[in-house]
């Protein structure tokens, strides 16, 4: 978010402006400079962030793949009363979509240890 500094809103303008702007302004020798700057939070990202973005990006990819068709759906949903909607982990979930997209997370992160 950007902070104003003074009464002079333009020339004290630090930091971006709003959540879809793809830059940043600054100040320099009194000048005011707007800077473009790609944003890529995985480069932020401790190596435990990363395994727990790895394993939501292969439960939503299986999900996207496998589970996009009302027959799909009907099937997930016959899957999610059988399990008693409890999941590989052992916690209870309300929806079939949440239950599947839980144990696949668990899946990969059982199939991937983390280091």
């Amino acid at each position: 978010m950007a902070q104003i500094v003074t009464a002079s809103a333009f020339e004290q303008v630090r930091g971006k402006t709003n959540g879809k702007d793809s830059g940043y302004f600054y100040m320099r020798n009194g000048k005011l400079f707007y800077r473009t700057r790609e944003e890529t939070y995985q480069k932020n990202q401790s190596p435990k962030q990363k395994y727990n973005s790895a394993a939501f990006a292969f439960a939503n990819a299986y999900m996207a793949e496998h589970y996009g068709t009302p027959e799909t759906k009907a099937q997930l949903a016959a899957e999610f009363e059988a399990a008693h909607h409890i999941a590989t982990n052992g916690k209870p979930y309300k929806t079939p979509w949440s239950w599947k997209f839980n144990s696949l997370q668990y899946e990969y992160k059982q199939s991937h240890p983390f280091c």
